[in-house]
């Protein structure tokens, strides 16, 4: 009777529950086609990702003479940079922000751009130093507007703002290791030179027979007896 009583509820409900399936079916469906356009998304958001080009600009002291400063531009993205153009311009126009521009524009890329900058490649700028001019150099703020291509020619464009405020008070202890390992190798590198060209002698003290012997006799002509101790020894 029960299962009887159960195809009665079927028969009798059949478009109901049609309707119901439809609705959980079609629900499924939505999801199911909400889900793929979201991976497809994140696909070409990765695709991008690994086309795109990301360029930084920092101002950097030098890690041997940290009162010399440029202006570091590298590539920090994973896509090569078409058509790089600077643009730099002081915030307050001062007599520092001016000076700094000058300095780090002798370098032509950062007036004429770049046609190409790699992943990971990196340039300096012209220097400054900061002990001349301290007290404006210090308090000035640059603007570097960047606008770059990427290989699909998607355009990109970037304003950083350096403080140059930051830096005050910023020094170092001791010799940096990479500069003090190259000085040493350079100091070995003139040495051996000199050494090949003959321009210096090399130092060698040499130990022959002859003074083996004549240090035999002094000992022999101070302590006598150790000869005759040899000479008994022997008998």
């Amino acid at each position: 009777m029960a299962l009887a009583d159960a195809l009665n509820f079927l028969n009798q409900n059949a478009g109901v529950l049609t309707t119901v399936f439809s609705g959980i079916v079609m629900f499924a469906t939505v999801v199911y086609a909400v889900l793929t356009a979201s991976l497809v998304t994140e696909t070409r958001r990765m695709r991008e990702v690994q086309t795109e080009p990301r360029i930084e600009v920092i101002a950097s002291p030098l890690e041997e003479m940290v009162n010399i400063f440029t202006l570091r531009v590298k590539n920090i993205g994973l896509g090569p940079a078409y058509d790089v153009h600077f643009a730099l311009r002081g915030k307050s126009q001062t007599s520092g922000e001016n000076e700094l521009i000058k300095d780090f524009s002798r370098s032509q890329f950062l007036s004429k751009g770049l046609r190409y900058l790699g992943p990971g490649q990196a340039l300096q700028s012209g220097y400054t130093q900061m002990h001349q001019n301290f007290a404006e150099k210090v308090k000035a703020c640059l603007t570097v507007e960047v606008t770059y291509k990427s290989a699909t020619g998607k355009p990109y464009a970037d304003t950083i703002i350096l403080h140059f405020e930051e830096f005050e008070g910023y020094g170092t202890i001791g010799t940096p290791p990479l500069y003090s390992i190259a000085k040493s190798l350079e100091k070995i590198e003139r040495n051996v030179e000199h050494l090949a060209t003959g321009f210096r002698r090399m130092k060698v003290d040499t130990y022959s027979n002859e003074d083996r012997d004549r240090e035999q006799d002094e000992l022999e002509q101070r302590y006598p007896t150790l000869n005759e101790g040899a000479g008994k020894n022997d008998s």
